[in-house]
């Protein structure tokens, strides 16, 4: 006799593990994962820190000046 869409689903969540037991899985997969990562050395994150740094201060001069062009352009249109 086949089983009813009801009775299926029922017995698959009998079969789902607790939550607490899904929390422990995850927390371990993660921990697996992060031992698999390459981490930078000290001088790698330095010298990528000051290229990320050096980028962002270039492009807030490049806005900086922007905006106070049109601004300028925009007080001399309005009066």
């Amino acid at each position: 006799m086949a089983k009813t869409e009801k009775e299926v689903k029922r017995d698959n969540k009998a079969k789902k593990p607790g939550l607490i037991k899904r929390f422990i899985a995850f927390v371990k997969g993660v921990w697996a994962e992060l031992k698999k990562v390459t981490w930078p050395t000290k001088n790698e994150l330095m010298q990528h820190t000051s290229v990320v740094l050096g980028i962002v201060f270039i492009l807030t001069l490049i806005v900086y000046v922007i905006d106070a062009g049109l601004g300028g352009l925009l007080a001399l249109i309005i009066g």
